[in-house]
Order: C-alpha cells, then sequence, then structure tokens
C-alpha cells in the first residue's frame, strides 16, 4: 500500500513513527515551521523531523487545496492518505486523490468534540469518557462515517500530556487495524455520525485568555483547567509581578463552607497550598513560578520562605 500522511502535531508524529514500522509513507504533508516569537531560532515540527530521519519526501503547506500544490500530492499515487492532526480542512479535490478513500484519525468520540482542541475540551467539560475515532473523511468538519472507535475512561490524574500518549496508541491500533482490513479486502463496515448516541459538540482552538485562573471558580473548574492545560499552555494566576503555573492539583470538598474570600490561602504544607474557592478547596501540588523550573510544595515552601511571600490569608487576586 502506497500512503501519504498528514499531521503537523506531536501527536500526529506519534502515528506517522509507528505506522513506518509497517507501512510505506511516500511523501508526508505538514504545515512549515514556525518561529514562535521575534527572534526566535525556528524549531522543525516532529512530524518533519520523523520525515526526514526516514528519508521521507516533506511537502510543507498552509494552502493544501492549492490547485498547483493538488497536482504536487497526486504524482505519488497513492491508495490511501491518512490525516492525524493536519489543522486545515482539506477540498474534495484532495479526498479524490487516494485509489481507496482519506483517513483521519481524531483524538475524541465524534460526533462530540469537532475540531482543534479535542483532549483540552474533553478535560475542560470534566467529561467521564473520551477516545479515538477514525472516519473516511470527508468535506465538511470531522464529519465524515465512523469506521473506528475505541472508548477510554478518563481517570482523575490524567491532563492533556498523558491524554495525546494514551490516545496516540488506541489511534495507531486503529489504523491497523483499518489499514490491515484493506490489505486483506476484508469489508470495513462504518456509521453515520448523526446516529451516533453522543451529542455533537465543537472543540474551539484554545485562547491565551482561558488558561488564567479564577478564583471565583469553583475549586472542580478550575481543577480541570489544570489539567486540560497541562503541560502547555499552562494553568496560572498572577502574583507579585509574576506568573504562577499549576501543574497539578487536587479539589478537597468540606461539608462546612468556608467563609474566606474566593483566592484565600488557607495553608501550605508538605501535602499542598489549600486556596479557597467559590466552591470548594484547590489544593495545590506542583507548581513552576515564572522562568524557575517545576516545584513540588516542600521545594515551593522553602522558595517562598526566603522571599517572605504568600502568607497564610494572602488573598491571591490582590497580590
Amino acid at each position: 500500500m502506497n500512503i501519504i500522511f498528514m499531521g503537523t502535531s506531536l501527536f500526529a508524529s506519534m502515528h506517522l513513527q509507528k505506522l513506518l514500522m509497517k507501512y510505506n509513507i511516500s511523501c508526508v504533508i505538514t504545515k512549515p515551521n514556525v518561529c514562535a516569537k521575534k527572534g526566535y531560532r525556528i524549531t522543525q515540527n516532529p512530524v518533519i523531523t520523523i520525515a526526514l530521519e526516514n528519508s521521507i519526501d516533506v511537502l510543507q503547506t498552509l494552502e493544501p487545496n492549492n490547485l498547483i500544490f493538488i497536482k504536487s500530492i497526486k504524482k505519488y499515487r497513492c491508495d490511501v492518505i491518512i490525516v492525524v492532526d493536519y489543522g486545515i480542512i482539506i477540498s474534495q479535490d484532495i479526498l479524490d486523490i487516494p485509489r481507496i478513500f482519506c483517513l483521519n484519525v481524531h483524538a475524541s468520540l465524534l460526533p462530540r468534540w469537532r475540531g482543534a482542541a479535542p483532549i483540552q475540551r474533553a478535560l475542560l467539560a470534566n467529561d467521564h469518557y473520551t477516545g479515538i475515532t477514525i472516519i473516511k473523511m470527508d468535506s465538511l468538519l470531522d464529519h465524515g462515517d465512523i469506521m473506528y472507535q475505541y472508548v477510554y475512561r478518563i481517570h482523575d490524574d490524567d491532563n492533556c500530556g498523558l491524554l495525546y500518549n494514551k490516545l496516540s496508541t488506541y489511534g495507531i491500533n486503529g489504523l491497523i487495524y483499518i489499514l490491515n482490513k484493506i490489505k486483506n479486502r476484508e469489508k470495513i463496515s462504518s456509521i453515520i455520525q448523526q446516529n451516533a448516541y453522543i451529542k455533537i459538540t465543537y472543540a474551539a482552538k484554545i485562547k491565551k485568555i482561558e488558561c488564567k485562573i479564577n478564583w471565583s471558580w469553583s475549586a472542580q473548574k478550575i481543577n480541570c483547567m489544570i489539567r486540560a492545560f497541562n503541560p502547555s499552555p499552562g494553568a496560572y494566576f498572577l502574583a507579585y509581578n509574576e506568573r504562577y503555573k499549576i501543574l497539578t492539583s487536587e479539589v478537597i470538598l468540606y461539608t462546612n463552607k468556608i467563609m474566606h474570600p474566593y483566592g484565600c490561602i488557607l495553608s501550605i504544607n508538605k501535602y499542598g497550598m489549600q486556596i479557597n474557592t467559590s466552591d470548594g478547596v484547590l489544593n495545590v501540588k506542583m507548581i513552576q513560578p515564572s522562568n524557575k523550573r517545576k516545584m513540588d510544595m516542600i521545594t515551593f515552601a522553602n522558595f517562598i520562605k526566603n522571599k517572605h511571600i504568600f502568607n497564610i490569608g494572602s488573598i491571591l487576586n490582590n497580590l
């Protein structure tokens, strides 16, 4: 089988790496390398790195639906196009190129969380389940018929980074299952998404403003934020003109409502920094001050002791 792979992210690169062990990838299509900040060195995206390491042709573009670019794809005479987190909706002209069809691996239980950030949105919504869906692509966003689906129960300690790794494994397994079916000329069943039991929702791209913690929210909502934005971009609060990312936390619920302002530091000990919210207490277990390494609470307690900051009773909203 001759396969073209389209993808950009780390999640996509995990799939490409495993596919190369079993299948012939004749070409990789990805977004161009970009510079995150002015003056910084350009960092090569992980899909390009793997492709070059394996001597695979790489086509970089932000306009895959350009007719000239489409001609360059056709010369590979592919059987299947596999799309994993490419980040651009592709046209029917591209969908018509492969001899068999285009497959898309999506990190949610479609039709729930169609769009750019399905893992983050599932965690933000405190979903109990997520998974992998592989669809036969059509020209609409994450809309095609479902050919494979794997359901995963989200654990309390799962964050975005952990789910990326877990779901990539399930996505690879699903691709191998379908590609083996094709190879053996077996029938592949599919279902129309509109008949699925989960309601259609959309996973919009994460905006920076969403990452700032508001202590008037519930501890549960803030904890979901922290898990959704770990490892990147990170849920944070501002204090003493510095940004502090919270990396891991847990919710402590009390039967008697604590009469303290939102954002009040209730305690700091080796188990965490307890902060009051509108509903419950957030126990911060791992934190990262600006331009500093990650710190557990013992390390952080020593860090703030030397600086005489974050006293018990202080209100984070006012620091």
